[in-house]
């Protein structure tokens, strides 16, 4: 007779280590989930098990900030936490055996520019791709020459430093993202890192500060910001800019616009020279006074070449300025694919804003009849007319509603007074 077989022969328990399926995950997919640790938490992961022990020394994203130091509920010494930073960040490079890809150190507080010297040494060496440094000393710091030895970077983020490149530096051959926040750096040397950097093709700039001109040579060149210049900046000029799709431009030239006006001795027009070199524009935003600035000169009232890709358009303007209501008009006429266009009230001046406000009313109204032709006839696109402020805005409603349709679908929607 058969017998049946014990029920302590088969396996009930499984065994814990055939479980820990996490720890015997392909290497490349245990860095990406330690990459979404912050370090400090990575590096803890060292007393789960041997197996575990030195994987945390393969991340290829480091990112040092605040969260490095453990910080108890009472306030740690500036001091300590800053000597607590710079142990955490040496003892993680030199324990690293792994290509690091991307290097982050964001830290508000006086640092020793001996330790970056030695650590983008490190990280040069190791063929780094991504870098950004946001480091904010009581002044800004010099970045050290080997940097500009490195040819791996492929996006390089800069913040409050002094840039100075040696006399052989000939570019990052592979860049192709470069942001600059409140850097100083000559005329020379800004137009010879930018065109030394024909992969470029992200380039954003902010507080920008130590020469009045900015001559872009970007053959790559998709996104283009400018932000806050420091009042510094007089003329942006784009050169074999030919791919450039998106620009954003916020800049004051409240008191540089004089000295940009005479240059132009009556002969070009910045309208001109600045769309040249741009004729895959798709999106346009103008900010605060550069509209005053394109408005200089001979407003032509049709661009040579047409922006055939402008499908949207961002602009303030000062609604009293002709001249400024013409480049409007120009760029209006020059895009036949427009499909959305905002117009926001551009800041006066204090001293300007009280002389023209008691104009604004019935110069704004004078300007309907000569400007509702050309956008209310042309194609049919979304108009947002923001920040206006006018004696009697019912009577401009009003002056709206009398101009012939291009479509059926267009509307004059008057929503009251808003405060």
């Amino acid at each position: 007779m058969a017998t049946k077989p014990s029920n302590s022969t088969c396996p009930t328990v499984i065994d814990a280590e055939l479980e820990d399926r996490i720890s015997w995950l392909p290497g490349h997919i245990v860095d990406q989930i330690l990459s979404h640790l912050p370090i400090r938490h990575a590096v803890t992961t060292s007393a789960l098990s041997k197996i575990w022990r030195y994987k945390w020394t393969t991340i290829p994203n480091l990112v040092f900030d605040r969260q490095c130091v453990y910080a108890p509920s009472r306030r740690h010494d500036s001091l300590i936490v800053r000597h607590l930073f710079t142990i955490i960040i040496d003892h993680v490079l030199s324990l690293h055996s792994g290509p690091i890809n991307k290097f982050v150190i964001f830290y508000q507080d006086v640092m020793s520019v001996t330790n970056f010297e030695r650590w983008i040494l490190y990280l040069t060496r190791n063929s780094i791709k991504e870098l950004e440094l946001e480091v904010w000393n009581v002044q800004p710091y010099e970045l050290p020459w080997c940097l500009f030895s490195c040819q791996s970077f492929h996006c390089l983020k800069l913040y409050h430093c002094w840039i100075n490149p040696p006399s052989a530096f000939k570019g990052f051959r592979n860049l192709k993202v470069l942001k600059l926040d409140d850097v100083t750096i000559t005329r020379d040397a800004f137009e010879n890192l930018i065109s030394g950097c024909p992969l470029l093709e992200d380039l954003k700039l902010m507080y920008l500060g130590g020469f009045t001109q900015a001559i872009i040579h970007a053959p790559n060149l998709k996104i283009f910001e400018i932000y806050n210049c420091n009042g510094d900046l007089e003329s942006i000029i784009f050169e074999n800019t030919f791919q450039l799709t998106n620009v954003s431009i916020d800049l004051n030239f409240y008191m540089n616009f004089e000295s940009n006006q005479s240059r132009l001795h009556g002969c070009s027009s910045h309208m001109l020279n600045f769309f040249s070199h741009l004729p895959h524009l798709q999106s346009l935003e103008i900010y605060s006074c550069f509209l005053k600035y394109l408005a200089a000169g001979v407003v032509p009232v049709k661009l040579p070449t047409s922006c055939i890709n402008l499908t949207y358009l961002m602009l303030h303007i000062r609604y009293h300025n002709l001249k400024e209501i013409s480049a409007v008009l120009c760029l209006v006429r020059s895009s036949p694919n427009l499909r959305k266009i905002e117009l926001y009230e551009a800041e006066e001046e204090e001293e300007e804003e009280e002389e023209e406000e008691k104009k604004k009313g019935t110069a704004l109204l004078a300007r309907v009849s000569y400007c509702g032709k050309d956008v209310f006839s042309g194609p049919t696109i979304p108009l947002r007319v923001r920040h206006v402020r006018i004696v009697d805005i019912s009577e401009l409603v009003t002056k709206l509603n009398q101009f012939k349709r291009a479509s059926r679908q267009v509307e004059v929607i008057y929503h009251g007074e808003t405060k």
